[in-house]
C-alpha cells in the first residue's frame, strides 16, 4: 500500500476548495487532505516536515496573504512542495522567487492537479534516503525527514520530523556520516545535525538551536569550523545551491 501524499490546502471559499478536493480525489493518487480557510489558520499550525505539498490561494478574503504565508513556511521548510492558486497571474515573479513549482489560474484543471502529484510523488520516490536497522527491520529514511543523530553509548537515535526512531544494530555515528551530503554537520562525538533545519548557533552556549527546539551541541574546538560551515550553508542555500 502507497503511502497517502499529505496535502494541505489554503482556500477561503468552499466552491474552490471543494473543486480543488474533487481534482484531487479523481486524480487516482492516494491523499491525506487538510483545507485551512485562512492562512492565519495555517501558519499557526504548520510544522516542518508536515506536509508534502501545499496549495495556497494568493488572495484570502481579498487581502495577498498567500504569499506572506508562503514566505513564513520556506523560511523554516526548504522541502515542501509550494503551489499557489489565483484568478490573477500578476504575481507570477513572487512564486519563482518561493520556489513553487506551479501558478495554477481558477478554476484550477484537473490535469493540472494530476500533474502536480505525479511530480510529487515522483519527488517523494526519488529522495535520497539511509538504510538503518530499526526495531528490527531495515528502514529506507528521507535524509529531508532528519533533524539530527544523536548517539548514547551504543545506540543511535535517529531525530526525524514525525518522531524519535531507535537503531538496533550495532552503528555509530562515524558509520552514518560518510553516508550523508554537506547539508549535515557532525558538530560534536555524539552529534550530526542536518543544517536545514537549524534555527540558530549560539556561540556562547556552543549549540544549533534546532527548530524543533532541541539542541545539537558543538564541541569547543569546532565552534569556530562550525560556524564557518553553517554560515557557509546559509549562503548555499540563498543561492538555491544546498546539498
Amino acid at each position: 500500500m502507497s503511502v497517502p501524499i499529505r496535502i494541505a490546502l489554503c482556500e477561503d471559499t468552499e466552491e474552490d476548495a471543494e473543486r480543488l478536493l474533487r481534482c484531487i480525489d479523481e486524480s487516482g493518487f492516494s491523499a491525506e487532505c487538510r483545507h485551512f480557510s485562512s492562512c492565519e489558520a495555517l501558519a499557526a499550525e504548520f510544522v516542518p516536515g508536515q506536509y508534502d505539498l501545499i496549495f495556497l490561494d494568493i488572495y484570502v478574503d481579498g487581502i495577498q496573504q498567500g504569499v506572506d504565508v508562503a514566505t513564513q513556511i520556506r523560511d523554516v521548510d526548504a522541502m515542501v512542495t509550494l503551489v499557489f492558486t489565483t484568478y490573477s497571474t500578476e504575481h507570477a515573479l513572487e512564486s519563482y522567487r518561493l520556489k513553487a513549482i506551479a501558478y495554477l489560474e481558477k478554476p484550477v484543471r484537473p490535469e493540472d492537479v494530476k500533474e502536480i502529484l505525479e511530480y510529487v510523488e515522483a519527488k517523494r520516490k526519488n529522495a535520497p534516503s539511509v538504510r538503518l536497522l530499526i526495531e528490527g527491520k531495515r528502514r529506507k529514511i528521507p535524509l529531508e525527514s532528519i533533524l539530527y543523530f544523536e548517539q548514547r553509548e551504543h545506540v543511535v537515535f535517529v531525530n526525524t520530523l514525525s518522531g524519535v526512531l531507535r537503531t538496533s544494530q550495532s552503528v555509530s555515528l562515524r558509520d552514518i556520516e560518510p553516508l550523508l551530503p554537506d547539508s549535515f554537520y557532525r558538530s560534536h562525538q555524539s552529534y550530526i545535525a542536518n543544517l536545514r533545519y537549524v534555527k540558530e548557533l549560539d556561540q556562547d552556549l556552543r549549540i544549533f538551536r534546532m527548530q524543533n527546539g532541541d539542541v545539537v551541541y558543538i564541541r569547543r574546538p569546532s565552534i569556530s569550523q562550525a560556524t564557518k560551515i553553517y554560515e557557509s550553508w546559509l549562503f548555499a542555500a540563498a543561492r538555491g545551491e544546498e546539498s
